[in-house]
C-alpha cells in the first residue's frame, strides 16, 4: 500500500546548536583505529604492527558478501592491533595508525583524466576497490546495489537529515554543492539511470539556493523537497514520494536506488581523484558541549579529540557525568564513554547530562505509539509477545518489519524503551525461523 497519508510526526530539531557553523576540517588526528568490522562483517587485516603506511593504502580486506578493501585514513606507523569502542556499543579489534604528520600519499591517488569516457563497469569498479560504503548509517557495501542486473531508472539522494540534532549533511551540502551534483551524474551513469532527484526537507531552503546555479548543467537532475515530518528520511518513504510506486523488499525492485548525500559527495572524489573512503562528515553536539558543530574528520578518528576541538563540555560536565548517543537520538545507541571511533555509518554524536529518573514505569495502555508508527504496528504487543517469548505471535504481528524508526519510544508517555524490545522481538523470530 502506498503511504498516501505517511504516519509521522514533526520533532524538535535541535539542529540550530550545530546547524550555524561551517564546518570543520580535523585531519591529523594523532592516532586513529580502522576497526576490523564492518556492518556484521569480520575484515582480514593485511598490514602487520610496526609497518609504515600511507594515506589510502589498504590495510584491511573484507571478505565474502560485500568484499571491499579498507583503506589507512592517515599516513604513519601501525602501533597496534587492540581493542576499541564501536557504535554498535561493543569494543571490536582495531588497527592502531599512529600519525606521521608527513601525509604521504599512496599511489594509487591520483586524478584521473579520463572520466568522460568510464563505461558503467569502470565506474562500478571504482565504488568497489575505494572501499565506498552508503555513509547514511546502514554502511552497506555500494557497488553491491549498482552492479546489480535490475533496469534502474531513477537515483535518489537522502539529503533530509531528518534525525534531531544531526547537520553533517546540511553542512556538506552547503560546502560542496557542485560535488554533490557531480557525483549523483557519476552514480546515473553507474546505474543507467535517466533521472537524479535530490529530496530535502522544505524548511531547508538554503540547498535550493546553493544548488539552483549548478543544475542547468546537470538537465537529468531535479530537486523534490518533502515535509518536516519523522521519519521522512526512511528509504521507502521517499521512494513512494518521488515515484508513486511502492515495493516490498528494496528499491530496486521498482527501479530504484537510494543513496545517502555524503556517499554521492565522496563517490565524485573517488571518480574524479582515485580517493577511496577516507574521511567523513560527523556533528558532534548535545546540551553537553559548549560549541557544537560539524568535522569534517579522518576514519577512526576518536570522538574524545573532536570533543575538545569543539570546546569541551559545559561547565560542570566531564566524562564521568556524561552520556552519549551514538548516532541520532532517535535510532542511535546509548553510549557511556568518549573513546568512541569514528566508522563509516557514525554520523553524529550527541552528548547529554545524565538524565533525571523517569516517572510512569509501566505501560498505560494509551496506544499513542501505535498512532505514529510509520509502518502500522501495535509495539506493545510485539513487547508483550517477545517477553512471552511467543514466536508464533511476533510472526503474527509482523514485527520484522519495524524500521527501528525510534517513534514508539519517543512518544510514550511512560519512557519505556519500547524500540529496543521489538528489536529484540525481530531478532529472535530471526534465529526461531
Amino acid at each position: 500500500m502506498i503511504l498516501h497519508k505517511a504516519k509521522g510526526i514533526h520533532l524538535e530539531g535541535k539542529k540550530s546548536m550545530s546547524k550555524k557553523f561551517p564546518i570543520q576540517e580535523y585531519m591529523n588526528p594523532q592516532f586513529v583505529y580502522i576497526h576490523l568490522l564492518q556492518q556484521a562483517s569480520t575484515l582480514k587485516r593485511v598490514v602487520e604492527v610496526g609497518e609504515t603506511v600511507k594515506i589510502g593504502q589498504i590495510v584491511a580486506r573484507r571478505e565474502g558478501f560485500g568484499e571491499m578493501p579498507i583503506h589507512a585514513s592517515i599516513s604513519g606507523k601501525v602501533t597496534a592491533v587492540k581493542k576499541v569502542w564501536h557504535s554498535s556499543g561493543r569494543m571490536v579489534e582495531a588497527i592502531e595508525i599512529e600519525n606521521d604528520n608527513l601525509n604521504q600519499v599512496d599511489p594509487s591517488i591520483v586524478p584521473d583524466k579520463n572520466v568522460a569516457n568510464l563505461s558503467r563497469e569502470e565506474l562500478v569498479a571504482k565504488m568497489k576497490e575505494s572501499g565506498l560504503s552508503g555513509l547514511g548509517g546502514a554502511g552497506f557495501p555500494t557497488y553491491v546495489k549498482y552492479g546489480s542486473k535490475t533496469p534502474i531508472h531513477t537515483v535518489i539522494i537522502n539529503a533530509v537529515e531528518c534525525e534531531p540534532y544531526l547537520t553533517c549533511d546540511y553542512a556538506l551540502l552547503i560546502k560542496y554543492p557542485e560535488k554533490l551534483l557531480k557525483g549523483l551524474s557519476y552514480l546515473l551513469r553507474a546505474s543507467n539511470a535517466s533521472k537524479g532527484v535530490i529530496t530535502y526537507k522544505k524548511y531547508n531552503q538554503e540547498f535550493k539556493e546553493v544548488l539552483t546555479p549548478f543544475l542547468k548543467e546537470f538537465p537529468n537532475i531535479v530537486l523534490f523537497d518533502v515535509d518536516d515530518i519523522y521519519p521522512a528520511g526512511w528509504e521507502k518513504y521517499l521512494v513512494e514520494q518521488v515515484t508513486k510506486t511502492t515495493y516490498k523488499r528494496l528499491p530496486g525492485e521498482v527501479g530504484v536506488i537510494v543513496d545517502n548525500l555524503a556517499t554521492a559527495i565522496t563517490y565524485c572524489d573517488v571518480v574524479e581523484n582515485n580517493i577511496p573512503l577516507i574521511a567523513r562528515a560527523i556533528t558532534i553536539t548535545g546540551e553537553g558541549m559548549k560549541q557544537p558543530q560539524n568535522f569534517f574528520v579522518p576514519i577512526g578518528t576518536k570522538v574524545s579529540d573532536l570533543v575538545k576541538q569543539a570546546g569541551g563540555y559545559v561547565d560542570g560536565l566531564d566524562s564521568s557525568n556524561t552520556w552519549y548517543i551514538a548516532g541520532g537520538p532517535m535510532t542511535g545507541r546509548a553510549i557511556l564513554v568518549d573513546d568512541l571511533i569514528v566508522n563509516d555509518t557514525l554520523g553524529g554524536v550527541i552528548v547529554k547530562p545524565f538524565p533525571e529518573p523517569k516517572e510512569h514505569p509501566n505501560c498505560l495502555g494509551c496506544g499513542k505509539c501505535n498512532d505514529v508508527c510509520p509502518v502500522y504496528l501495535s509495539p506493545t504487543e510485539i513487547e508483550n509477545a517477545f517477553n512471552q517469548k511467543d514466536l508464533v505471535a511476533i510472526k503474527k504481528l509482523n514485527a520484522e518489519k519495524c524500521i527501528v524508526c525510534g517513534l514508539c519510544s519517543y512518544v510514550c508517555p511512560s519512557h519505556i524503551e519500547i524500540t529496543d524490545y521489538v528489536v529484540r522481538a525481530k531478532e529472535l523470530l530471526r534465529k526461531g525461523a
